[in-house]
């Protein structure tokens, strides 16, 4: 028999589900469609709960007889303010309002220094939003508020709903491992209704009678407590050491540039790993216009994946700079960034070019993350790739020329990694995340940055 660990990424457009040999190598993968998951007080926290399961059961039935189930792993989005009610079932009571730092004035003002006196707010990750979310509902929805029994994250409740406990990891939560004093009194929330703060790999505990039968696996099977998806992604890819920096290239652009301790400036970031914090940077908006801008590029229905892996050998034989076609900056006004593509190509230019110059804006877009971190003190020399996007080779390029700099293609699936070298800690494979690390993780291949273009880009700036 050979020992398996179940790896779940809980995500905005899928759930994956892997079983990972001590090597870290798939050997079994199921998946479950999330981005259309009904929004709803009950239906969102039950939808995912609902495409975990299916995700596991798809990788379990692929499972060879010869795998022994040995523990289970999850990383998972952000997704906070999923609490349990009195009658134990998930409960999301912010469900349709957009609560976060960047909009709504109730969490912006949790940010000042009337609330935190001489703290810093960022240094306790998003434990500021969290609270926003529950001085909102203590302000507007007081009756939503009482019917609150827990408060957490979608991580902790998809925990919960294996084990019966009440937990989360220290990059979901607050960056240490007790909440910080000011939360309670501006929530309003017991102590008791905050999830307990553990490392990823930490057992939460064994699958439940409910949760065996559901699952298909068997009862008391070990839980780890898991992790924020960036942090499980980080892991996975092996960027956990101060001076480096990981793209994920997923459902959104983000960059975390690892730095050790906390920065002074209030910049946001989390755990990578116990005791390790990054700096991290999104560009959400610019996802979804590179997406509608390659769309522009192809006929109504074709696969998007597809578009991407013809259109990204012909901008690679296009020079930088792309014949001085300019599109973007993004994120900008999306009708106006899909019409320029349109624009481009009534023009006269070919696919490849107006892909390539696609390519040049998102990768301008990630440059500016990279340039935040910098601002905020870190010192990135070390760059690796996560996430779908890592398969593109021609974005890779442009993104290492103008980095100036090696850019290592990581594990398309850090994230599940990432969950999955927790679980073999917690598993007592390895000793620790760094160790489950060196056994587990695999470098990818290095893409160089060629000096013609760098030198194009060096003089563009």
């Amino acid at each position: 028999m050979t020992d398996a660990v179940l790896a779940v990424d809980i995500g905005s457009t899928w759930c994956k589900a892997a079983w990972l040999d001590s090597q870290g190598q798939m050997i079994a993968q199921g998946r479950a469609y999330t981005r259309e998951i009904p929004l709803g007080p009950h239906s969102t926290p039950d939808g995912f709960w609902g495409a975990f399961v299916a995700a596991a059961r798809e990788a379990t039935g692929r499972l060879p007889t010869t795998a022994r189930p040995a523990a289970i792993g999850i990383s998972c989005r952000a997704l906070f303010g999923v609490c349990l009610d009195a009658d134990d079932r998930g409960f999301w009571p912010a469900w349709n309002i957009a609560l976060d730092r960047y909009t709504n004035p109730t969490i912006q003002n949790v940010y000042t220094k009337e609330v935190w006196g001489g703290a810093n707010p960022f240094g306790y990750g998003y434990t500021p939003s969290f609270a926003g979310i529950f001085l909102w509902l203590r302000q507007n929805r007081p009756a939503a508020l009482d019917l609150v029994v827990r408060a957490g994250a979608l991580r902790d409740f998809v925990v919960y709903r294996m084990t019966g406990a009440w937990v989360t990891d220290p990059a979901t939560g607050p960056n240490q491992y007790t909440w910080p004093d000011e939360l309670l009194p501006l929530t309003g929330l017991s102590a008791d209704a905050l999830p307990a703060l553990l490392d990823p790999h930490a057992l939460a505990g064994g699958l439940t009678p409910a949760a065996s039968q559901a699952l298909g696996l068997p009862q008391g099977l070990p839980v780890v407590v898991g992790q924020h998806d960036g942090a499980a992604a980080n892991l996975g890819v092996g960027a956990i050491r101060p001076g480096d920096g990981c793209f994920t290239l997923g459902t959104n652009f983000v960059f975390r540039g690892v730095m050790g301790e906390h920065a002074s400036t209030h910049a946001m970031g989390y755990w990578v790993a116990p005791g390790v914090w990054a700096f991290v940077g999104n560009i959400g908006a610019a996802t979804r216009q590179f997406e509608l801008m390659t769309r522009a590029l192809g006929e109504e229905g074709d696969d998007l994946f597809a578009l991407h892996k013809r259109l990204s050998p012909l901008a690679e034989q296009v020079a930088p700079g792309s014949g001085g076609l300019t599109l973007g900056p993004l994120p900008g006004d999306e009708a106006v960034v899909c019409e320029s593509v349109r624009e481009a190509g009534r023009a006269g230019y070919a696919p490849g070019v107006i892909y390539r110059a696609i390519l040049e804006a998102v990768s301008g877009a990630e440059m500016r993350l990279v340039d935040r971190a910098r601002q905020a003190g870190a010192v990135p020399t070390r760059f690796i790739t996560t996430g779908g996007g890592a398969v593109n080779r021609a974005f890779a390029q442009i993104l290492a020329d103008q980095l100036n700099a090696p850019l290592e293609m990581g594990h398309t699936e850090g994230g599940i990694l990432g969950a999955g070298m927790a679980a073999a800690v917690g598993a007592g494979w390895y000793a620790s995340l760094e160790d489950a690390l060196a056994r587990m993780g695999t470098p990818g291949p290095i893409v160089q940055p060629d000096p013609d273009a760098v030198a194009f880009y060096a003089r563009e700036e």
